[in-house]
């Protein structure tokens, strides 16, 4: 019974927002406001989380939770419907139901993994309140019953822009991963990489990077990616002769860089739209070229991996057929891209339009039957997902919450900015070490919703432009994936090949170096983001593009490569004259040339 709920509870939270976008105009919402509609959510997930914990672990605590949640739940949603909500009154009920949903919401995200995210919102709440007690001559705390009431009533807390935009496109776009997963699309893409990258010795390492870019792009966690795409690519790279440290470090950095790659971006795309103000259209095309040159970077680097490791006398994986059905699967992404590039789209609509057609697909090719029990048995995946975001997402919202209270996101942009005056060097490494521990055990979306709110503005005030500072936070909040101590990715991936962690991640980092690189080069040149006009785009894209090719350049030693690789990465970064910046790489480009054609 308890199982049931759970899935019931947490189907409802995933499909009622998709339900909203179906219904006429009249029926949208079914009368409730935004605020309402949201907190109905939270309730959703988090009756569901309680009622999960207690079917997996038994007792009567978790579901006299799930019990108070779904009562605090309906509470709230009428509530926020009465003139009582907008003076957010100190009235014993409120801040009970407050008090309540606050400590809710953090146990909720431990429960669901996001137990970084958890520990980090508490610490955050009791510096909120208690801080000012330990500053001399520091202004008195606000009162406990006006601090709850602001977290989990306000606009800016438990009920603001993270869980909004959670709700709205991103668990849309979860639907959409489940049900092109579903419909045979992860199989079909791997079944694709394989049949592209199955010609040479290094194909299998490609193949991995291909089928990885592609699911990425619709992934919303490395973790995730890792799972699906690793199943199948680290076998084919072990049969080839691939260490398994390697073969692991490999995908994890391949499916580390699908966070980076539009539409979905690891479920950022979207807040990241909403922070820099501009179309999501705008934000996907713009972060398209600098994730096509880490994944260029990767495939060159797949023929550098070392002949001991991938057996130059083994034969290339067989070029499994491809039937034309097959293409069948390419269509629900194809239609997603062209419904927000083309048509600019709402990405919520699009994502479900998306997954309408991945049934579609799946009933022509498999069958209904079989589409039935692929959706039955992702069901439980997709409800986890989903609920994990939205808890996630609301304790992201306290973290707002307080940082807006406390003025704190102020303090350290006055900070940045002023340390940028005197070097914006000092400053953008500052903000990457900062934005790699915010990063450390928690998903793209919940370190880039931190980063971007006190980290990025501090950039932007030193003089970055707004899109590179937040793609800037964004390429240096998921390095944590690859590197210890945490490095989740390389976790994951090190238990698929049944490899050595820390091995493993010694290897993602080699392969993912280009993911260090690039959030600096963007800052450099943003012209790689489409800033600055024809010129800047064409010089950022010249300068990048040789600096890539002679890091990745076969056939030289380490230190000539090196060397390449450092004055081509002195052209990008080179704050002169352009033409300074334009000779080096031309230098460059005549050097990697000559070695070519002399073998």
């Amino acid at each position: 019974m308890l199982r049931r709920l759970w899935l019931g509870a947490g189907a409802v939270a995933v499909f009622a927002p998709l339900a909203r976008d179906l219904a006429p105009p009249g029926l949208a919402g079914l009368g409730l406001s935004n605020a309402q509609f949201l907190a109905f959510e939270l309730a959703l997930a988090l009756v569901a989380v309680f009622a999960r914990q207690a079917a997996r672990k038994g007792g009567g605590t978790s579901a006299l939770l799930a019990l108070a949640a779904a009562l605090a739940g309906l509470w709230t949603v009428r509530f926020l419907g009465t003139d009582r909500a907008v003076f957010l009154p100190h009235d014993a009920d409120v801040v009970a139901a407050a008090l309540f949903l606050v400590a809710a919401v953090l146990f909720a995200a431990g429960l669901s993994g996001g137990r970084p995210i958890a520990l980090l919102a508490g610490v955050a709440l009791v510096a909120g309140y208690a801080g000012p007690l330990f500053v001399p001559q520091g202004a008195a705390p606000m009162p406990l019953a006006s601090y709850a009431s602001y977290l989990a009533f306000g606009s800016e807390g438990l009920l603001g822009r993270a869980l909004d935009i959670m709700v709205t496109p991103v668990l849309a776009f979860v639907v959409f991963g489940a049900f092109f997963e579903a419909s045979g699309g992860a199989e079909a893409l791997a079944r694709v990489a394989l049949r592209r990258a199955a010609q040479s010795r290094s194909g299998a390492i490609k193949a991995c990077i291909l089928a990885s870019g592609l699911f990425g792009a619709i992934s919303g966690t490395a973790i995730a990616n890792v799972m699906t795409t690793g199943a199948f690519s680290i076998p084919a790279m072990r049969r080839i002769g691939v260490r398994a440290e390697t073969a692991a470090g490999i995908e994890a950095a391949a499916s580390t860089a699908g966070q980076v790659m539009p539409p979905v971006m690891g479920a950022a795309a979207f807040l990241l739209a909403d922070f820099v103000g501009l179309p999501y259209a705008t934000v996907a095309l713009a972060s398209l070229l600098p994730a096509l040159f880490v994944y260029l970077a990767m495939f060159r680097q797949a023929d550098l991996v070392p002949l001991s490791d991938a057996g130059a006398d083994a034969p290339p994986p067989p070029a499994e057929p491809l039937p034309a059905r097959l293409a069948l699967h390419l269509l629900p992404p194809g239609l997603l891209v062209l419904l927000l590039a083309g048509f600019e789209l709402q990405p919520d609509r699009a994502a479900l339009a998306g997954a309408l057609a991945c049934i579609g697909v799946g009933l022509v090719l498999g069958g209904p039957r079989a589409l039935r029990a692929a959706l039955r048995a992702g069901l439980g995946r997709l409800v986890g997902t989903g609920l994990q975001l939205l808890v996630i997402a609301g304790a992201m919202g306290l973290v707002l919450g307080v940082l807006n209270a406390t003025g704190l996101a102020v303090a350290v942009a006055v900070g940045l900015s002023a340390l940028g005056q005197h070097s914006l060097v000092l400053a953008l490494a500052l903000a990457g070490a900062a934005a790699f521990l915010l990063g450390m055990g928690m998903a793209t979306v919940g370190v880039y919703v931190l980063a971007a709110a006190l980290i990025a503005p501090g950039l932007i005030e030193a003089g970055v432009p707004p899109l590179a500072a937040h793609l800037f936070v964004l390429y240096c909040g998921i390095l944590s994936m690859l590197t210890p101590p945490v490095a989740l990715a390389s976790l994951a991936a090190s238990a698929l090949a049944k490899a050595d962690f820390a091995a493993t991640a010694r290897a993602a980092l080699r392969f993912g170096w280009v993911l260090f690189a690039m959030p600096f080069a963007i800052v450099a040149r943003p012209g790689l983001v489409g800033l600055g006009g024809s010129v800047a785009v064409g010089q950022a894209i010249a300068v990048t593009l040789v600096f890539l090719l002679a890091a990745t350049q076969p056939g030289l030693r380490p230190v000539p490569r090196a060397g390449l690789a450092g004055l081509a990465l002195g052209a990008v970064v080179w704050p002169g004259a352009d033409w300074v910046s334009l000779a080096a790489s031309a230098l460059v480009a005549a050097v990697l040339l000559a070695r070519r054609r002399s073998g």
